[in-house]
């Protein structure tokens, strides 16, 4: 009998089952249905797979990847804004975001203040680094508020965050300079600034203080309000005891000392090396030493204050010192890094300066400046202003640390010294302060 003739027959469980579906049947006279129902077994599956991993998808991103749910892939915690924190703080806009985390403005709901909330990641090594930035904090603590440290309100953990509760400050200086489409400060507000600055620099290196902060910048000098000139240092993530020296890496590459970049051994000084870099930029609207790397830095360095002392150099390792220098005879001498051969006719190899304070001066542009934005009868902004200011600068760019000016020989310095005038931004002419958009390849924040 032919079995494929008969369209009924029995299974082993006695059930009827048509001839059709037998696996010879499937393989010989069915075999193209086989296929057809193959494919569209697998196209099913394959969509389904799709499907789940959609849903999954959007879970993750409705709920976290890390930290059962709360955080994104950066272990940044994902704020819904408006939600209450610590039974207490609304949070609102993130106005601050880095490595370390968020920041964002909120409002104390007991007692109606405006603050502003550090959230750290909820990463291991960020939640320890956290912890020693709320010790440097704590010693401090200022209740005169004299000495224009940012004010630590409280912390506290929440979902695995470290939580660090500031008093609510206004924009930053970077800020402020982009609000000028970054023409630059007149030296009377230079001068303003610099004063504070020194002052809380004097605090922190009091003998029984000793912080350096180790990331000064204009984006960590924030305004106490927006239309006074009195400002405070934030942001002590990075900052250390001179005797407790914990990162080699630090200082954004912009405002890093020389010393820091060839691995020397730092002080407090590395501080006033920032401020004098920070005070040009503000002046000016352009960073004085923009490098785009290590190496780029230290050849814009070295462009303008001349080579860099044998001493310093003998003293680095030798992986440091072979980045940036090789021998001639028994000097040392800049490496030269010449470009692709497409920009080479427009390369010129960077010659040491030979009077850097000559340099200095041309940088900054005193004159040019002068004429152009600030006129000569504009109360600290005559000549001889310009002239003091460039003599402050070099004196807070001195090479070796132990020359470096002090914050307390600062406030002594003449420049400093010029009387004073009004308080108020609103000394700057109003085309000054308004906002612009201002498009400027930056690489202040890549910190290599």
């Amino acid at each position: 009998m032919n079995l494929l003739s008969n369209p009924l027959t029995y299974s082993s469980n006695g059930l009827r089952r048509s001839s059709r579906e037998r696996p010879l049947a499937k393989l010989s006279v069915s075999l193209i249905d086989t296929y057809k129902e193959i494919n569209k077994s697998y196209y099913e599956e394959k969509q389904s797979r799709r499907l789940t991993k959609n849903r999954v998808s959007r879970t993750q991103q409705q709920h976290g990847l890390n930290n059962n749910g709360w955080d994104d892939e950066n272990y940044d915690y994902m704020v819904t804004k408006g939600e209450s924190i610590n039974d207490r703080y609304v949070l609102g806009d993130r106005i601050g975001k880095g490595s370390f985390g968020q920041v964002f403005e909120a409002v104390n709901t007991h007692d109606n203040r405006e603050v502003a909330i550090k959230i750290i990641k909820s990463k291991k090594p960020f939640l320890m680094q956290a912890k020693t930035e709320i010790d440097l904090l704590v010693r401090l603590a200022d209740e005169a508020d004299e000495n224009n440290i940012v004010r630590l309100l409280t912390h506290f953990m929440y979902r695995n965050h470290q939580c660090l509760v500031f008093e609510k400050l206004s924009l930053n200086l970077y800020e402020l300079l982009k609000n000028t489409q970054f023409n630059g400060v007149s030296l009377n507000l230079i001068r303003k600034f610099a004063k504070q600055i020194l002052k809380s620099l004097s605090f922190l290196g009091r003998g029984g203080v000793d912080i350096i902060h180790c990331d000064l910048k204009p984006e960590n000098i924030l305004l106490r309000h927006p239309k006074r000139s009195t400002v405070k240092i934030i942001d002590f993530g990075s900052s250390c005891r001179s005797n407790k020296r914990m990162y080699s890496y630090i200082q954004s590459r912009f405002y890093r000392s020389p010393e820091v970049i060839l691995g020397l051994p730092y002080t407090v000084a590395i501080d006033i090396w920032s401020l004098g870099c920070i005070l040009v930029e503000m002046h000016t609207g352009e960073p004085l030493f923009s490098g785009s790397d290590q190496s780029d830095q230290m050849h814009k360095i070295v462009k303008i204050l001349g080579m860099i002392p044998k001493k310093m150099i003998d003293n680095a390792s030798d992986k440091h010192r072979e980045q940036f220098f090789e021998r001639n005879g028994n000097e040392w001498i800049l490496k030269q890094n010449p470009p692709s051969s497409t920009e080479q006719k427009r390369w010129k190899p960077t010659v040491a300066s030979s009077n850097p304070k000559a340099s200095l001066g041309e940088v900054i542009g005193a004159e040019t400046l002068r004429k152009k934005k600030y006129p000569q009868n504009e109360p600290g902004n005559s000549s001889r202003s310009h002239e003091l200011f460039v003599d402050f600068i070099y004196r807070t760019l001195s090479y070796d640390p132990s020359e470096r000016m002090k914050p307390d020989e600062g406030m002594q310095h003449p420049f400093i010294l010029e009387t004073e005038q009004s308080s108020s931004l609103h000394s700057q002419s109003s085309s000054n302060i308004k906002m612009r958009n201002h498009n400027r390849h930056d690489y202040r924040h890549e910190n290599l």
